[in-house]
């Protein structure tokens, strides 16, 4: 991996000093005795002195190739797989107004139907039943309801800061499971927590009730 040769190229003036460091002490337990000697001894203080202006320069250069690295972030966080592009960058209100559309407008919760421009792509979804990524979220949410009876809509204002969003919901769940059909309702907490570029990195319902009192609420259509 590029980390891998990262690694290398850092760890490479560690030897190439300490060679230098053996070749010194050398040359000071033999004495130069003609001038052959000493243009071999000048050679070799030229060629250190090389070696530390290589050193100098991978050194920087690695750096550099570090920080480039750090700054461009993953290629997954700048566009969706979908091929659209992330939307980082939003003020508080735009951002509220663009989830309270996902609730209001696209019953995202059930239908898994969210705008995923607005997800980091290694985002972790979290119920009080399990934790799924991003792909698995929408394929699950999109197959467990009957999306012509289950909604959902908010409890309260969305509210937005700098670290996440939260918003309470109220929700009629349909389960797509063929001729019992079982209906819940569910109340809880949503919280999405945001990266340093403004996506959401988490998702985590809290419910308002256990699981197996929401399980025991369930009726057979």
């Amino acid at each position: 991996s590029w980390w891998s040769v990262l690694f290398l190229v850092l760890a490479a003036p560690s030897v190439v000093a300490f060679s230098g460091s053996l070749s010194a002490q050398t040359l000071k337990l033999v004495k130069p005795y003609n001038a052959r000697h000493e243009t071999m001894c000048s050679a070799q203080s030229e060629n250190k002195s090389n070696l530390m202006v290589r050193r100098t320069l991978l050194r920087s250069a690695a750096l550099s190739f570090a920080l480039g690295l750090a700054n461009s972030g993953p290629a997954e966080n700048v566009l969706a797989e979908d091929g659209e592009k992330k939307m980082t960058g939003l003020s508080n209100e735009e951002l509220a107004k663009k989830v309270a559309f996902d609730v209001k407008d696209r019953q995202f919760m059930v239908t898994g139907d969210l705008t995923r421009s607005l997800y980091d792509e290694s985002c972790t979804f979290t119920d009080e039943i399990d934790t799924y990524t991003l792909d698995k979220w929408i394929d699950g949410t999109s197959k467990l309801f009957r999306n012509d009876y289950s909604k959902m809509e908010l409890d309260g204002p969305v509210a937005v800061t700098e670290s996440e969003v939260k918003f309470r919901f109220k929700e009629q769940l349909m389960f797509n499971i063929p001729l019992l059909l079982p209906k819940v309702p569910l109340t809880g907490e949503l919280t999405l927590k945001r990266g340093s570029n403004g996506l959401f990195t988490s998702y985590k319902e809290k419910w308002d009730q256990p699981v197996w009192q929401v399980l025991l609420s369930a009726k057979l259509f």
